[in-house]
């Protein structure tokens, strides 16, 4: 059985603030080791439950913040999150199902450490009218590649949102978000634990037949990006095809979930 483990920063063991996922920052240091051990326990979770071949994604920022030194040596590691798939990269049609490590909720949420999708800027990113984060995003690459979203960690509200768009989906929740810089946290003895439990049930209810579908997005997809500021939709509007709906907000229609996801990156890449 064959596992992808997507993961990202936000929703790490202790995070709290930008701080903790800055490269910039004296803090980063420590939140990579803690990344990194969150990542390896979903690792012996899989492996645990059935998983004999395994792929990490670095997602967060450039994609170079776990430490390859202290991973799982029953991995491989994809490195580097520009191309293709950015968080994603490594999937295809080859994996039964992806754990979702250290993930957030989408832009505007309450109560949700550090929520956001894409960049602080976005303040909505719409798939036929409706509001996605970076959990909706990465699931329906998967799901177009018939591979189901089987797992989530992170805060409580990402586990709330990851259930809205896929009903029995494993979550494990390893701090209990207050506000946009503030959370319950666990600490990594007791988050590890739950994370490798989560992730041996995930990989169990795959064998068993018990996981949920792929995310699938059929037919054609519109998109659509809300930024902060009206200049960033006027420098993305310039993408040949698109509309810019109001002030801020720059709409495209696309062929499929995949071309819509191109549509969406390259809208952040004119914006700013």
């Amino acid at each position: 059985m064959k596992i992808l483990i997507a993961c990202d920063m936000e929703g790490i063991t202790g995070v709290t603030r930008w701080e903790h996922v800055s490269p910039t920052h004296a803090e980063y240091g420590r939140y990579r080791s803690l990344m990194t051990a969150d990542v390896n326990a979903a690792i012996e979770g899989a492996l645990a439950g059935g998983a004999d071949e395994i792929e990490v994604a670095d997602g967060h920022s450039s994609g170079h913040n776990l430490l390859i030194e202290e991973l799982n040596s029953n991995c491989r590691l994809n490195a580097g999150n520009s191309s293709p798939w950015s968080m994603m990269n490594g999937i295809d049609s080859s994996f039964d199902g992806v754990i979702f490590v250290g993930y957030h909720a989408m832009a505007g949420t309450a109560d949700a450490i550090l929520a956001h999708t894409w960049d602080e800027e976005v303040l909505a990113w719409c798939v036929n009218g409706e509001p996605f984060g970076e959990f909706a995003l990465n699931a329906s690459i998967a799901g177009y590649c018939g591979v189901p979203a089987v797992m989530v960690t992170g805060d409580q509200a990402i586990a709330a949102e990851a259930q809205t768009f896929i009903p029995g989906i494993e979550t494990v929740i390893v701090k209990e978000a207050s506000g946009y810089f503030s959370a319950s946290c666990l600490p990594p003895e007791k988050t590890r634990e739950l994370i490798y439990a989560g992730a041996k049930k995930a990989v169990e209810n795959i064998k068993n037949g018990k996981a949920p579908k792929p995310f699938k997005i059929n037919g054609k997809v519109s998109v659509a990006l809300t930024f902060n500021m009206p200049h960033y939709a006027e420098s993305a509007s310039r993408l040949p095809g698109s509309v810019r709906t109001d002030g801020k907000t720059v709409q495209i229609e696309a062929k499929n979930v995949i071309e819509a996801f191109y549509y969406g990156r390259l809208f952040t890449k004119l914006a700013f």
